[in-house]
């Protein structure tokens, strides 16, 4: 396809961007591969020409909503270039004009968080991750964040070269971690992790001034999160982007707990503060969620605080009450409204049940969160359900699937017609028999 070119954009380290348009007056962003001169001395032409092309086919496969979509390729034109959509603005742009966000930065964080879980499951790391890296998009009833400017991405143990000159081996210094100084090689998904500490301390600590490469911190409930993100030593920052997610959303929540008992008080406590628990105290919290199910008061209480760590503990030690436990929490995904934020919480509880449950779990997990992702449009748990139910899945829990959608009576092609709009995928990619409930 021709484009015309509208006006420039930016300048980066390794590109510029223009803006274009296409001969239906649709605007988009091109961007041409252009790096600066002390980069090309620093590590050469055709060594930086091979690492652009090669992102840009890494980013072409990762097709998420908040990570910037590439719609063309042109990788053997001289210069090669890309064409990506136009952005309204950046982060840094949002920052910049307010660092607060209008006083609820969860919108931008949560969909950061989104992005970097992905890239993260697909094997890849930012390692440059920051607000100017975060583009704004406004499709006019939405308002989203995507990653984006993936010059510095990597594969993990990939044989990437570190770059030296302008940027200083490793990404921006006020975002990069401490390991990024020792080169690119070192980069795990930890080092994403930092970035998005950094970020974090740009909003909430209130203008302070930070030194590259150390650990941050700021007042108040946020404090300790920062500091986790930005530990110095890699591993004792958050294991995943789903852990961090969940301390988040623990703090931002506005939400206020009133308990249905003191009983439901006495086994959310034990939740909340013990990382193992004992038979008895299982007993106690079991026992509270059958007496909430048998009386129809919400468990909302109770699996607020049931944490990753609870779930694997649980898989481990007690395998029935494993499975009982990821059964409860499919009925409770499926019969109950959430807020926005809290969808994607539920969602990568709801992963692990899936990934360490058997057929049944998995099956209940599965449609819980079509239903949920559905129903809230949320694009990360519908992606998440794509998943559950993909061509690679077995035929046994293809056809469990669909046992399970006969019993809860859900209404399969209703919930698919308003997946396929939302995000975009044809239904080719689910399994074959559950295509088959399609055209029936």
């Amino acid at each position: 396809m021709s484009y015309t070119e509208v006006c420039e954009k930016g300048q980066g380290g390794f590109a510029r961007v223009v803006e274009v348009r296409d001969a239906a007056g649709n605007h988009y962003a091109k961007k041409i591969y252009n790096p600066q001169k002390q980069i090309t001395d620093a590590v050469g032409d055709e060594h930086l020409k091979r690492r652009f092309k090669r992102e840009v086919k890494y980013q072409s496969t990762l097709n998420h909503p908040n990570i910037v979509n590439i719609v063309e390729q042109y990788l053997d034109d001289e210069p090669p270039y890309f064409i990506m959509p136009l952005a309204e603005g950046t982060l840094r742009d949002d920052l910049n004009a307010d660092p607060t966000l209008g006083g609820d930065p969860r919108k931008a964080l949560f969909d950061i968080l989104a992005g970097l879980e992905v890239l993260h499951s697909e094997g890849f790391v930012h390692r440059d991750l920051k607000p100017a890296n975060v583009l704004k998009f406004n499709s006019g009833t939405n308002i989203y964040y995507a990653l984006s400017d993936f010059g510095l991405i990597s594969g993990i143990d990939s044989d990437s070269s570190t770059l030296t000159g302008s940027n200083d081996s490793g990404g921006t210094p006020n975002y990069a971690a401490p390991e990024l100084i020792r080169g690119f090689k070192t980069a795990t998904p930890l080092a994403d992790i930092y970035s998005f500490g950094a970020i974090l301390h740009d909003i909430f600590g209130n203008g302070a001034k930070r030194l590259p490469y150390t650990e941050l911190t700021v007042s108040g409930e946020l404090g300790d999160i920062v500091s986790k993100c930005t530990k110095r030593l890699a591993r004792r920052r958050y294991a995943s982007v789903g852990a961090l997610r969940e301390a988040l959303y623990n703090v931002l929540s506005d939400r206020v707990i009133i308990f249905n008992s003191s009983d439901e008080e006495q086994a959310v406590k034990l939740l909340r503060d013990n990382t193992t628990l004992t038979e008895e105290q299982w007993d106690i919290v079991f026992l509270q969620l059958e007496n909430n199910i048998e009386k129809s008061v919400s468990c909302f209480n109770i699996f607020s605080v049931v944490a990753e760590h609870h779930i694997n503990e649980l898989h481990q030690v007690a395998p029935e009450l494993f499975a009982a436990l990821g059964e409860y929490f499919a009925d409770f995904v499926i019969n109950n409204s959430f807020n926005f934020d809290y969808c994607d919480i539920v969602a990568s509880r709801a992963q692990l049940f899936y990934d360490l449950g058997g057929i049944q779990l998995q099956a209940k997990i599965a449609l819980a969160l079509l239903v949920m992702g559905t129903n809230h449009n949320r694009w990360y748990v519908e992606r998440k359900f794509v998943s559950m139910a993909g061509c690679s899945i077995s035929d046994k829990l293809a056809n469990r699937m669909k046992i399970e959608m006969e019993v809860q009576e859900i209404n399969f092609v209703a919930h698919i017609a308003h997946l396929m709009s939302s995000i975009r995928v044809e239904k080719n990619v689910l399994h074959p028999i559950l295509q088959q409930l399609l055209d029936s």
